[in-house]
């Protein structure tokens, strides 16, 4: 999106994190390439929201330099860092792969009190340790579980083990072959009223995104997914998102616009809404 200065600038409301980073991935390689090819894609969209009739632009839109490092320890500390800076602004980051989320996390950790996380995924993500690394995309959702109420939405893919995880801890998931938005209205009102949403672009069917590091049969598709969304909005303080494991390879240019595009209606909803 092309905007005008006077919507570009450090007042906006929206900053946009890209993290191009990707450690040792279990499945296809690309997801650093993610953030350039969507924000690429950006320029194609409209100002316009027609679904929620706002114009999320005029609260300004501010891009943040790219954060690239090459061991996982230094960019989940970059990550916190820069997370950490940006106390009143609505970032909306983009991987990269999973393992992001952690320091996204927890730097929102230091300027918001307790949250709950939202995680959209084919997979929970709960291994303790995963290639000799606590930092690996694989335990994303453990670091964070930990700490914070978190709610799977999506799964359809898992270990054995990462299921006696979640019977031990306050995890709760929703599969995809349930109910799914019966199940979302019942599980909000037992988290946090803040909540923090990530999104693996493999919770998508790989009808709709191909281009994942590890896609699933069985996902959701864009109506569907914007309506769960819109039930979180209208339900609770979102005080930020992520967008990962987007990896551009083959025939990825409609589908990084798709992903500029919700970036756009989580925009929107956060002006609907919050």
């Amino acid at each position: 999106m092309n905007l005008p200065k006077e919507f570009a600038g450090k007042d906006a409301k929206y900053y946009i994190l890209p993290i191009s980073y990707e450690g040792n991935l279990t499945g296809m390689k690309g997801a650093s390439k993610g953030p350039e090819e969507i924000i690429k894609s950006s320029y194609q969209l409209e100002y316009y929201d027609e679904q929620f009739n706002k114009e999320p632009y005029k609260k300004g839109i501010h891009l943040l330099q790219n954060l690239i490092a090459l061991s996982p320890e230094e960019i989940t500390e970059n990550i916190i860092q820069e997370v950490s800076k940006h106390k009143d602004k609505f970032i909306i980051s983009l991987g990269g792969d999973h393992s992001v989320s952690i320091g996204i996390v927890k730097g929102l950790e230091n300027v918001h009190d307790d949250f709950s996380v939202i995680v959209f995924d084919a997979h929970p993500d709960l291994f303790y340790s995963w290639n000799n690394s606590r930092l690996n995309h694989r335990c994303t959702l453990f670091h964070i579980s930990s700490r914070h109420l978190t709610s799977l939405i999506g799964i359809r893919s898992m270990d054995k083990d990462e299921l006696e995880v979640i019977k031990n801890n306050n995890i709760s998931v929703i599969y995809s072959h349930e109910n799914v938005k019966k199940n979302l209205l019942e599980i909000l009102p037992k988290l946090k009223n803040k909540v923090y949403i990530s999104i693996d672009v493999d919770v998508f069917d790989p009808s709709f995104i191909r281009n994942s590091g590890t896609p699933e049969p069985g996902g959701f598709f864009w109506k569907e997914f914007i309506e769960l969304l819109e039930i979180i909005f209208k339900n609770k303080n979102v005080i930020g998102a992520d967008i990962v494991e987007f990896s551009p390879n083959n025939n990825f240019e409609s589908e990084s616009y798709f992903l500029s595009k919700l970036i756009y209606k989580i925009m929107a909803l956060k002006d609907n809404f919050n």
